[in-house]
């Protein structure tokens, strides 16, 4: 097994993603916002998840917020998106 180098910052790009998926947005609605297509959004969560040695989404954001990489308040921060979700619960 390999070290995995901390992540000590993100880009303009991948910080929007991970403030919109902490805000509780799917992958389609996030693509909409960002003016990207599912696709890209689901390329740019998976590799953020992977970075992070996130398990699932909610993890990703557990552990960019622990990171200090987007704020604490960011859910809180505005209204929440639903309207799906982003894979079966295991």
């Amino acid at each position: 097994m390999t070290a995995r180098t901390p992540i000590t910052a993100l880009t303009d790009v991948e910080t929007d993603f991970m403030t919109r998926k902490a805000r509780g947005c799917d992958f389609p609605q996030i693509a909409r916002d960002m003016g990207i297509t599912v696709y890209a959004a689901r390329l740019i969560g998976r590799s953020l998840f992977e970075r992070l040695g996130a398990h699932n989404a909610a993890h990703a954001v557990a552990l960019a917020i622990g990171l200090g990489l987007i704020p604490a308040d960011v859910a809180t921060s505005t209204a929440t998106h639903t309207g799906g979700h982003d894979g079966p619960v295991r």
